[in-house]
């Protein structure tokens, strides 16, 4: 990574060319330059002036007010990322965000996104050579738009700037983090081809494929056009639970010791393998369940209520390990020079992106005892609907109970049944994006000094979500229905003589399967139509120097559309109500900006917009900047100025979201379980044990249904964002850069906090189950049995109330949130003689304050989040490169701080060193203090054998490290490390 430094004046004959050189003509501009540039460095000539992100005045020196970082095409070479989020991840200002792989049941299946200082990807504008891209068709928690960052075509990127300072006075709404602007090929005359190769002797299964194709032909200043396209292929390969279970961090063995055997790999029927399955009853009087395996069964196993036929889970399951994804990404460039001012230009980008991952083990008849699957739906209005799934009556020619079962309900039974008649294949989810920009510009210069841009844009995203794992209610009724209710027990019964034939294999059982448990579509469209002008020059002199401003407009017209799938609206689709939005605005903005030098040391950088949207009045975002050169070695720098961000169309429009919530913790239902688990797991009888493992924290995050209503009458996030430090060089070879930043972010826009009673609008509750009576019946019958070895309190653990079944809430304006810290960055270079050149760079984002507040009054309620979990205090990289001969070698690290394991202080009351836990979880001894630090190295070396071809190697994670367990995490381990190992990368670039 380079910053921009000092003004060096070289003579370049392309704009693009000059960008580059007044970008980087700093300390790290010696990565790409070698040694026949620096022999240029005492040359000087005037350099054209350019546009750097964050400003729309162009300018000879390339440091403005505000930081700018540059992340070349060689820099990302040498951390070895292959995608644009794996350069994000070793920013030290980024913080992790959503992944691809990881992002199935999230909302926004399939897509990657950019997060800078933990503000959200909702608060961090990513543009595309200086404009703005689609949102991806999916919100992510059917909340927040945002950039497919997958989507910008990597292969044609020259470069990437990452503006770490509000910017919504240039360009509107979102930029209240920062900016990260990719830009591409100005020009390219050739041909270049280029693959890698990734893969982990870890995992059999890993590997990343990636190959493109780049060509162009016309010399701009002689042809008078310059037309290039690009195509890249991008292939990740699914990850199984096979290669996935038995490497956990070993703790997460500890915290639950009945993993690898509920697996059943070694007493379960193999997949393929015929299961007859068990019968259960439960006795009205004691509500004690006895379970039975049926007749034919080779894969008995005893548990506490009795016997049960188990089957192996199917390892081929990708939902965890992660997904396969297939992109390819196709980019157009063209430049045209018209007359002696004037130069068009155009865009095309296309991505289709493929990703899917295979659900393993098909899914099972199970009578329900417990809460039944609930769930909103958009037709049916705030009714909770429910489903259950029935018994089996006594006349069912599949009930082969024994007598002294069936006699428990008067010959009704439960069923517990594989149905796998459908194969390992058919459950799952696979999502679909294609999205796409065209753009069409001129610009030109009016009289010598003036210039003029224009240009129109339309945009769009067109995203499905394919998923096969819930009941459709109309094929299960036709697969197993009609559905009765048995007179003697009152309990709903399937047919006596149903289509789907237990007992078999066979291709008609799993085409009733297929209706039953169909794979039904979520299909999203977004649009975004722009047209943008702006006109830059010098206004007038002042005594040091010439005032230069820019005026512009700019006109959007964005629409979002999820119509829903139709069964699922209708509550056909189990535990899938799904979304619906229907949102279109149009959107206008002024902005205009000057820089004016003050003296011949101090510069002023002032900007202005007004957006007006629908809905709320028009938005003033003002900025300004001050540069004051101290020293000849030394800049001081600040800014200040206003953001905002607008109601997405998802939290504004028409519609709502009907769709489930995990993670749900209901702290008196999860203390009357553990209550009763945790004397279960004392008993010296194994199948006690078992059931207690299997209870403990089973109610401590469930699964909720919710509805999360949209509001228009939504008011806009405000955030005040400042900036100050300075850019110190004391000599040619070293400079070193620190900023504080500060952004307060207020009146935000957030779904409710359901875990407070305060934000539900409504909410339901499950009757006490008979899954619950029969668990307070076999800890009663635990307490009687002297061989249990457990002394019972005179009164047992009981329930008092049912689990949470659904929950209402809306989108409303609440809270604040302030962060400030430093970001330090130091470059160094030396020439090494025969020996080539060395570049030394790190880099860290120092955290002071992150704090947040789930209402406007005073105080910060949760206290400085800094040192708590995810919230390290700091994060660096540190980078060498040697430039030898025809050799490039680069070493990357990256280091991240340690933290608690508590979310703030109110969690650290519960979940600190003394109690040894994370997220009510144990975690190692050796780690009661919390996340230790965690850091990984890269070692990259190319070689050119010829001036056309270059080869490389790249190890990433060098020295092997595995990550630590970690018990907030889904994943077990946290996410800002991976389960991989080291990964070896090679890959060859050959220009035609």
């Amino acid at each position: 990574m380079s910053s921009s430094r000092r003004q060096h004046r070289i003579a370049l004959s392309t704009l693009s060319a000059a960008l580059i050189a007044a970008l980087a003509a700093g300390p790290l501009y010696a990565q790409q330059a070698g040694t026949d540039q620096d022999k240029k460095d005492d040359k000087v000539t005037e350099l054209e002036r350019v546009q750097v992100t964050g400003s729309n005045i162009k300018r000879v020196d390339a440091e403005t007010a505000s930081p700018v970082q540059i992340i070349t095409a060689k820099d990302i070479e040498n951390m070895g990322a292959r995608t644009l989020l794996q350069v994000l991840d070793n920013l030290p200002a980024a913080r992790p965000a959503q992944v691809d792989s990881k992002s199935l049941f999230t909302g926004s299946d399939g897509a990657s996104q950019a997060n800078l200082r933990g503000l959200g990807a909702q608060g961090t504008l990513v543009l595309l050579n200086g404009r703005r891209l689609s949102y991806y068709g999916a919100p992510a928690g059917f909340q927040t738009q945002f950039v497919n960052i997958d989507s910008i075509p990597a292969a044609a990127i020259e470069r990437m700037e990452v503006l770490t300072d509000g910017a919504s006075a240039v360009y509107g709404t979102d930029a209240v983090a920062g900016v990260i602007n990719v830009i591409t090929k100005h020009t390219y005359q050739g041909l270049e081809v280029s693959g890698i190769w990734d893969t982990a002797p870890r995992f059999d299964s890993y590997g990343e494929k990636q190959a493109s194709i780049t060509g162009g032909f016309g010399d701009l200043s002689e042809d008078r056009y310059n037309v290039y396209a690009t195509v890249n292929l991008y292939q990740r390969d699914g990850i199984p639970l096979s290669e996935w279970y038995d490497k956990n961090p070993a703790q997460y063995y500890v915290n639950n010791p009945s993993y690898v055997e509920n697996l059943r790999l070694g007493t379960g029927s193999a997949p393929g393998v015929f299961n007859p399955g068990y019968y259960f009853a439960i006795d009205p009087v004691t509500k004690v369940r006895r379970d039975e395996a049926a007749p034919g069964c080779d894969n008995v196993l005893a548990v506490s209520s009795g016997t049960r036929c188990i089957w192996q889970t199917w390892l081929n399951n990708e939902i965890n390990g992660g997904a396969e994804s297939k992109r390819m990404t196709a980019y157009v460039n063209a430049h045209f020079l018209l007359g002696e001012s004037t130069e068009g230009f155009a865009e095309a980008t296309f991505t289709d992106i493929d990703l899917r991952a295979n659900g393993g083990t098909p899914r099972a008849y199970g009578t329900t005892t417990g809460n039944p699957q609930s769930w909103f739906s958009r037709n049916t209005g705030t009714t909770v609907n429910q489903f259950l799934t029935p018994w089996l009556g006594p006349n069912n020619e599949y009930n082969h109970a024994s007598p002294e079962l069936r006699a428990m309900n008067g010959g009704v039974v439960g069923l517990s049944y594989l149905l796998q008649d459908v194969g390992g294949n058919h459950f799952g989810q696979r999502n679909t994006d294609q999205s796409y920009r065209f753009l069409a510009g001129l610009r030109g210069a009016l009289g010598e000094d003036w210039s003029w841009e224009t240009a129109f844009a339309t945009a769009g995203s067109h995203s499905v979500t394919y998923q096969t794992t819930n009941v459709n209610i109309d094929g299960f009724i036709k697969a197993f229905g009609p559905f009765t209710i048995d007179p003697g027990t009152g309990r709903v019964i399937i047919s006596d003589h149903p289509a789907y034939k237990f007992g078999e294999i066979s291709d008609a059982n799993a085409a009733l399967i297929r209706e039953a448990f169909p794979t039904f579509d979520i299909q999203s469209w977004t649009r975004l139509h722009t047209l943008d002008g702006k006109i830059e020059g010098p206004l007038f002199n002042l005594p040091a120097g010439e005032v230069r401003a820019a005026f512009g407009f700019n006109i959007s017209r964005e629409s979002f559309f999820t119509p829903g799938n139709e069964d699922a609206a209708n509550g056909k689709i189990t535990q899938q109500g799904g979304s619906w939005f229907d949102g279109k605005r149009t959107t206008y903005a002024l902005f205009g900006e000057a820089v004016a030098p003050l003296t011949e040391k101090l510069e002023l950088d002032a900007a202005l917009r007004v957006d007006k949207y629908p809905n709320f009045s028009a938005n003033v975002a003002p900025k300004i900047g001050l540069k004051y050169q101290m020293l000849p070695e030394l800049v001081l720098r600040g800014t200040y100025s206003q953001g905002f961000r607008a109601p997405s169309l998802a939290e504004s429009g028409t519609g709502g979201v009907y769709a489930q919530i995990g993670g749900y913790r209901d702290e008196t239902r999860c203390a009357e379980t553990n209550a009763i688990a945790n004397l279960l797991r004392q008993s010296q009888r194994q199948t006690d044990k078992d059931l207690g493992n299997s209870l403990y924290n089973s109610d401590c995050s469930r699964n909720v249904a919710r509805m999360t209503q949209p509001n228009q009458d939504l008011a806009p996030e405000k955030a005040k964002i400042a900036t100050l430090g300075f850019v110190f060089e004391p000599a040619k070879w070293l400079s070193v850069s620190a900023d504080w930043w500060f952004v307060y972010r207020r009146n935000e826009i957030v779904a409710p906090d359901y875990s407070n009673e305060e934000e539900i609008i409504a909410k339901t509750r499950f009757p006490i189950t008979e899954t619950d009576l029969a668990n307070l019946a076999a800890l009663a019958a635990m307490c009687n049995d002297p061989a249990s070895g457990v002394t019972c309190p005179s009164v047992l653990p009981s329930y008092s109330i049912g689990n949470v079944a659904s929950v209402i809430g809306q989108y409303k304006n609440r809270g604040r949130t302030l962060i400030d810290g430093f970001d330090v960055d130091a470059r160094s270079r030396f020439d090494l003689g025969e020996w080539g050149r060395l570049n030394i760079g790190v880099a860290a984002t120092i955290a002071r304050r992150n704090m947040y507040n789930f209402d406007d009054g005073e105080g910060w309620y949760y206290g400085n989040f800094v040192g708590y979990y995810n919230n390290p205090r700091v994060r660096a990289t540190f980078n060498a490169d040697w430039n030898y001969k025809n050799w490039d070698t680069g070493f990357y690290i990256n280091y991240v701080g340690p933290t608690k394991w508590a979310w703030d202080q109110i969690d650290a009351q519960d979940n600190n060193a003394e109690t040894c836990t994370g997220g009510y979880l144990d975690v190692p001894a050796s780690q009661c203090d919390g996340a230790p630090s965690w850091w990984t190295a890269n070692l990259s070396v190319n070689w050119r054998p010829i001036e056309k071809l270059t080869l490389g190697v790249t190890v990433k994670n060098l020295f092997n490290r595995l990550p630590f367990y970690d018990p907030n995490d889904w994943m077990n381990f946290p996410g800002w490390t991976n389960n991989f190992g080291r990964v070896f990368s090679v890959n060859a670039t050959y220009k035609f």
